[in-house]
């Protein structure tokens, strides 16, 4: 695959290969596409700009600490400008809630915490000061051991095969016929010790059999793959109803309205969470030090029965 870049971006951080290790390469591999999917639904503008001899702000690394952390601690500098960073609550207010932060990393070490509306402002995702790793971490889990039972059900839809081997030799010969059929090859030529005798008759007149036995003959009983590729379907549609994001139910026939409406309440409350947070702590940050940071939740349209995307999506097509 896209040989003509062989060999020249192939540095960096590597991605899993699913070929040593299936469970740890999937785990991964689902923690971060959920991340990506999370990342997706907000999306921020006005984020602070670098100033002659100083350094703006990263929009990756910001939306990682926002997603990991729930917060981010911003705060002005001489050297720097506006930077954002990452910090840890101090101090207790009348009601318990965090007064400062902790800042303590390879650019900055204050010899005391940063009184939050006065020394430092904090964006923030979540209320309690938490990122929504939880979230993706359960989900990617749940996904992991989905794929481990959808590789190993496709492995059993297989004709599974045991033998018997008197000797290394025997083992040696068997477990290369074995690995050439896996390979594909339509005919074999076997090494004679193999064959045994069924009726004790040796010689040209005599009956053989190779010292192989079928493990499962009836792999109608087993084969749940279509049950397993569904299931993973429904984990990441437990996903988005967890983020917010609107899905449908499963459903044959197409959804009027009404049902579309009462499906989306389901999706809503912890996105309107997010969404009440981040237009309150942007609201004082940007206060505080005259930025005009905003952000918008993406939203993938919808296509129901009786909508007016869905009655122009009938027009175009001449229903």
């Amino acid at each position: 695959m896209y040989q003509c870049y062989d060999g020249f971006f192939d540095g960096g951080v590597p991605c899993g290969t699913f070929i040593k290790s299936i469970s740890t390469d999937a785990l991964n591999y689902w923690e971060r596409s959920f991340f990506q999917r999370c990342r997706s639904i907000i999306e921020f503008n006005g984020l602070p700009e670098a100033a002659p001899g100083q350094i703006g702000w990263d929009y990756d690394a910001f939306m990682y600490q926002l997603f990991r952390m729930g917060y981010a601690v911003v705060f002005n500098t001489k050297k720097y400008g506006m930077v954002v960073q990452p910090g840890y609550p101090s101090g207790y207010g009348l009601q318990y809630q965090p007064r400062a932060m902790t800042i303590s990393t390879q650019f900055f070490q204050f010899n005391r915490p940063l009184e939050i509306g006065t020394e430092c402002g904090v964006i923030k995702l979540t209320p309690d000061y938490r990122g929504i790793w939880d979230i993706i971490t359960k989900y990617a889990v749940e996904m992991q051991h989905a794929e481990v039972a959808i590789r190993q059900s496709a492995l059993n839809a297989r004709f599974a095969y045991g033998a018997f081997a008197k000797d290394d030799k025997q083992k040696k010969s068997l477990e290369a016929m074995f690995q050439r059929l896996a390979n594909g090859e339509p005919a074999i030529i076997l090494n004679p010790d193999l064959k045994r005798p069924i009726d004790g008759k040796t010689g040209e007149g005599g009956t053989y059999e190779l010292p192989i036995m079928q493990i499962d003959r009836d792999l109608s009983k087993n084969f749940i793959l279509p049950e397993l590729m569904e299931f993973r379907r429904t984990i990441l549609m437990d996903f988005y109803r967890e983020l917010g994001i609107k899905v449908q139910p499963d459903k044959k026939e197409r959804m009027n309205v009404n049902e579309s409406e009462s499906a989306d309440a389901e999706t809503f409350n912890r996105r309107e969470v997010w969404r009440i947070c981040l237009e309150k702590s942007l609201d004082e940050v940007n206060k505080m030090y005259g930025l005009n940071i905003t952000f918008k939740i993406n939203e993938p349209k919808q296509d129901t029965e009786g909508s007016e995307d869905n009655a122009r999506l009938l027009r175009n097509t001449g229903e």
